[in-house]
């Protein structure tokens, strides 16, 4: 139930993001329509590398297209994840 609210969190905190986010257990996905919501969300990540939120970020953006770019991240703390996008 708590994991389902902080999924709601999350959601909510990437609202005005055009993005689809996909948790199994402690590996989440996010995969965002727009290059410039991508390219926000993958400098966020360089910029908090070695956080305790997220480890083994990983970029699958398709070469030459402008959409779909996903990203498949391990979850430490959902919390302090949160707290990054909301004021990253």
């Amino acid at each position: 139930m708590e994991n389902d609210n902080k999924l709601e969190e999350l959601t909510e905190s990437l609202k005005d993001r055009d993005c689809k986010i996909n948790k199994q257990e402690k590996v989440m996905e996010i995969v965002f329509n727009k290059a410039e919501d991508a390219d926000w969300f993958e400098d966020l990540m360089e910029s908090h590398r070695g956080s305790s939120s997220v480890s083994c970020v990983m970029s699958m953006r398709p070469l030459g297209q402008d959409k779909n770019h996903k990203f498949v991240f391990n979850i430490k703390d959902l919390d302090k994840f949160i707290e990054l996008i909301k004021n990253g």
